[in-house]
């Protein structure tokens, strides 16, 4: 008689959660007169955010800071290192502020913190010297790429896919119009001259500053995915800020080692969006920090000079 059958157990593959990365940032604080703050920021990352912002007390000018910061990182898991008193409000509003911002912690500085906070730190040192940005953007196509350059050294570039049924026929001005706010967004109330060799952007950004409620022809203020458009984000935060802005002309392609290095930059962001850069990842950034340092340091040694 043949034995019966018997069900045998399947192996279950069961892996191990993996936890998502979490981005550090130390942030400092120091008094700017009154009902005023200064902050700079530093991530693990290398990038750095610095300003200025009104608050009642420390404690709500670093939730502003958090709030800012999140905003322009576009981080995912993020961790806040801060350096305030036991006594603090903020540890006990921790949990609350877990589940109020997803993703978002705050927490006691540890030992492998020290860098980050080291230079949060020296970056509350910079804050109050005023800081010249020159902005450019670049069209390919369909293309739009734009990049900023701070007399700091620090850079921002950007290469997207654009449609003209949401951003209008003005693609050019649009393109720069971008590179100016991002820099407006990462300098955020500090003192900035913004170089631009595009008088039509220029003349935009004076609007925005004086409380025109303008954007450039045919730009749906609409999206699907429910996010503020770019320009919309733009054109607030350069109002808010317009005491601090001050927009100058220059005419491009003369020279002038900020406006080459924001051209570059907005080039190399087009291209690599394009897809023809010959690039990978981590030398498309490589090469956008080695323009960033060449073109920075030439500035301040023309300047010096």
């Amino acid at each position: 008689m043949a034995p019966k059958p018997v069900a045998m157990s399947r192996p279950v593959g069961i892996a191990a959660a993996r936890p998502r990365p979490m981005l550090a940032i130390a942030v400092a604080v120091a008094d700017h007169g009154e009902a005023g703050f200064r902050y700079a920021a530093a991530a693990a990352d290398g990038r750095r955010w610095a300003g200025t912002v009104t608050a009642e007390s420390v404690d709500t000018a670093l939730l502003d800071v958090i709030r800012r910061i999140r905003e322009a990182s576009g981080a995912g898991r993020t961790r806040f290192v801060l350096q305030v008193p036991p006594r603090s409000m903020l540890w006990a509003l921790r949990d609350e502020i877990a589940v109020l911002v997803p993703g978002v912690w705050i927490d006691r500085p540890r030992l492998s913190d020290e860098t980050v906070v080291r230079r949060a730190c020296a970056g509350l040192r910079e804050v109050a010297a005023p800081v010249w940005v020159a902005t450019d953007g670049s069209v390919r196509g369909k293309i739009t790429g734009y990049g900023w350059l701070a007399s700091s050294g620090e850079y921002g570039l950007q290469g997207v896919r654009h449609s003209t049924k949401l951003i209008g026929p003005e693609v050019v001005l649009v393109a720069e119009l971008r590179a100016i706010g991002m820099a407006v967004q990462h300098f955020r109330g500090r003192a900035i001259t913004v170089l631009s060799d595009s008088k039509p952007a220029l003349a935009m950004v004076t609007r925005w500053i004086a409380g025109e409620d303008v954007l450039p022809q045919g730009y749906l203020t609409y999206r699907e995915s429910g996010k503020t458009p770019g320009l919309v984000r733009a054109q607030r935060i350069i109002h808010e800020d317009r005491d601090r802005i001050t927009p100058v002309w220059m005419q491009g392609h003369r020279g002038e080692p900020l406006n080459e290095g924001a051209d570059a930059l907005a080039r190399l962001a087009s291209r690599y969006a394009l897809g023809d850069s010959g690039l990978d990842g981590d030398e498309y950034h490589r090469r956008a920090q080695d323009l960033a340092e060449t073109f920075a340091r030439e500035f301040n040694r023309a300047r010096t000079a």
